[in-house]
């Protein structure tokens, strides 16, 4: 099986429409590819934990410890009940762990596959979903916890959780979006790679994840400019509070249909020109 893409178009499809069909052809190609990117992205987790006595489990210790102590420490502050609140930063937390790993990681995505372009000819989005699937195993060894979470502090899913599952995936394809974009701009600009990295540590503390809007009174209108709180109450609310919150999923289309856009005119116009900025 020949694994070769051209990295290239032919001279007659530089134009508008032939840039947009390769870029589709791209990503459809990539796609295909799964037993690829999936081995690849399980390698590279097997190599951080290589020689370790627990392997991969230690993803699911590091997010039980870490989010214990947010739960104790965050809980004495808020007035919900305990068990409540608990739900709310662990299920909160694990999807922005998600988001941020998109963003992050979408950022580096092709930067961090420089050996690999140079000496392969694959389709460029091979690396998009390559750093996908591993920020979704990293994900599904969390959600281990969230799940004992839910059911310790009494949230047994209702009918609403069905709608989790489409939430889940339109996550993921926001994180396709955000690897087309953010891989595309900082591999020409390294400094914005840095720039997000900053950004996202800023909003970590500006989304509802350890305090909840009543907490903080008049700040809690600057919340609807914020584009991660939509993405998280779409998981969240279902669980917890057992209603679908179609505002938030108004809202969450609307974003992945412009930032989707976007992202694909982006990768299909300067698609020929990323193997020269390495």
């Amino acid at each position: 099986m020949n694994l070769a893409t051209p990295h290239s178009s032919s001279p007659g499809r530089d134009g508008g429409t032939g840039r947009l069909r390769t870029g589709a052809r791209d990503v459809a190609q990539g796609f295909l590819r799964f037993e690829l990117w999936s081995s690849l992205a399980q390698d590279d987790l097997r190599q951080r934990y290589r020689r370790t006595v627990f392997g991969l489990a230690w993803l699911t210790f590091s997010y039980l410890v870490f989010i214990t102590a947010k739960i104790f420490i965050f809980g004495a502050l808020n007035p919900a009940p305990l068990a409540w609140f608990a739900a709310y930063v662990t299920v909160g937390f694990l999807v922005w762990q998600l988001l941020n790993s998109f963003v992050v990681d979408g950022c580096t995505s092709l930067i961090n596959s420089e050996t690999w372009v140079k000496g392969v000819q694959l389709p460029y989005s091979t690396y998009f979903f390559e750093s996908i699937w591993r920020d979704l195993i990293i994900f599904a060894y969390s959600a281990v916890v969230a799940a004992v979470i839910l059911v310790l502090t009494g949230h047994v899913p209702g009918w609403a959780a069905l709608s989790v599952p489409p939430a889940l995936l339109l996550i993921v394809v926001n994180g396709l979006f955000l690897h087309m974009l953010l891989g595309v701009i900082c591999l020409r600009f390294r400094d914005i790679a840095q720039i997000v990295q900053t950004a996202m540590r800023v909003l970590f503390f500006l989304t509802p994840l350890v305090w909840t809007p009543d907490q903080v009174g008049a700040l809690a209108d600057f919340l609807v400019w914020n584009p991660f709180t939509y993405l998280i109450d779409i998981v969240r609310t279902p669980l917890l509070d057992y209603r679908i919150p179609y505002a938030s999923w108004g809202v969450s289309l609307g974003m992945t249909a412009g930032l989707g856009a976007v992202s694909f005119v982006v990768f299909a116009i300067f698609r020929n020109r990323l193997a020269v900025w390495y």
